[in-house]
């Protein structure tokens, strides 16, 4: 299957590598449900190089965060290792469709897809594989174009003071940010305070969402629904835990805010039931944790089936993962904002020296090298 015309697709995978690599963090990231790390402390991001039989290369990258998933780094590596690499060594790169089969027979879903993390590496650079043998920007590759090659970012605001929060916008708008996200439910006596803050620093087209990490009671949801309307939030993102589908269709009865899920909705299948029901004014696109490109492209199709938007964020990812995101979203037309804050948080410019090239002022500029359009200087 995806076999290029005229017998040229005769490339299977010879060799999958892993490769863990600590990270510094630049400055403490907390949110509802746990932390993204503290300053001064490292994380784990993990790559994953898939070479074919003649000679092809491509990269994949993930970040698994315990409070974030049901993955750790060992989980992630040791799938890979035990049980991803065994069923693709051999099988026909072009074969999408067939590497997830055999991906998801490996490790089974439960009751959301099985070890998604681990699987959106080796997605990752098969298709960062297929689109430099191709010779084009994996962009293109998905079907896009050249000319759709810019995506705004959303700055994160972690502060829960009005002073902090007014240091974090300021700097950030000097930096050419002009839309914003921030953590609810960390500090839920601040919420509107921090919302009415940013609110009245930003321009006022830009978008800003209020993520509550599932952090909120349904009490709870239901004020800071009211307030954060009231102030002009654009959207409030996964507010109550996300297998508590009874108390979403309270909120929704409750408030006239555009709501989005996240944790609750991380396969194709979740996608078409929260389109289905109604709940929702916009789905969430987190490529590392939906299992990678493949069946992301398939959360979009259903989104815009059903007309909802998009919102696009990550796991604090690497400079990978957040270009091969901004990469399949400008397939779609979509130019952010893109909640993919990694660069706030952790350094990786060692292993992308030339990042500020495709990411400065708040914005990606994808450019037109063939694949996803960097490569992390690691040594086999």
């Amino acid at each position: 299957m995806n076999e290029p015309v005229g017998g040229q697709g005769r490339e299977v995978i010879r060799t999958i590598e892993v490769f863990p690599v600590q990270l510094p963090v630049l400055r403490s990231f907390n949110f509802a449900s746990g932390s993204g790390g503290q300053a001064g402390e490292t994380i784990t991001l993990i790559y994953v190089k898939i070479v074919g039989s003649e000679d092809s290369v491509g990269w994949g990258e993930c970040r698994p965060v315990p409070q974030w998933s049901s993955e750790t780094a060992e989980t992630a590596i040791s799938t890979i290792e035990y049980y991803l690499k065994p069923v693709l060594l051999g099988h026909p790169v072009w074969d999408r469709y067939g590497a997830h089969g055999k991906m998801n027979a490996a490790i089974q879903a439960g009751p959301t897809t099985g070890q998604p993390i681990a699987k959106a590496a080796i997605d990752m650079a098969l298709h960062d594989l297929l689109s430099r043998r191709a010779k084009v920007p994996l962009r293109q590759f998905l079907g896009g174009t050249h000319e759709r090659n810019s995506i705004d970012l959303s700055f994160t605001v972690t502060a829960h003071d009005k002073a902090g929060v007014m240091d974090q916008v300021n700097g950030a708008r000097e930096d050419g940010f002009r839309h914003f996200n921030f953590k609810a439910a960390v500090e839920r006596k601040t919420d509107l305070v921090v919302a009415e803050t940013i609110r009245s620093l930003m321009d006022e087209d830009g978008f800003l969402c209020a993520d509550a990490n599932q952090g909120y009671g349904i009490a709870d949801a239901k004020y800071a629904a009211a307030g954060f309307q009231e102030i002009g939030v654009n959207v409030l993102e996964q507010p109550l835990p996300a297998d508590q589908l009874l108390l979403m269709r309270e909120l929704r009865r409750a408030t006239q805010i555009p709501l989005a899920v996240d944790e609750a909705s991380v396969s194709p299948a979740n996608f078409f039931e929260y389109a289905r029901t109604g709940l929702v004014d916009y789905l969430v696109i987190k490529v590392t944790r939906s299992g990678g490109i493949w069946p992301s492209s398939q959360q979009i199709a259903i989104a815009q089936a059903a007309g909802l938007g998009l919102l696009v964020s990550g796991l604090s990812d690497g400079m990978l993962a957040k270009l091969a995101t901004c990469q399949l979203v400008s397939v779609f037309d979509f130019h952010g904002p893109a909640a993919l804050n990694g660069s706030q948080f952790i350094d990786d410019s060692g292993l992308f020296p030339t990042k500020s090239s495709v990411e400065t002022g708040g914005k990606v500029t994808l450019n037109d090298e063939a694949g996803i359009g960097l490569v992390p200087l690691i040594t086999s």
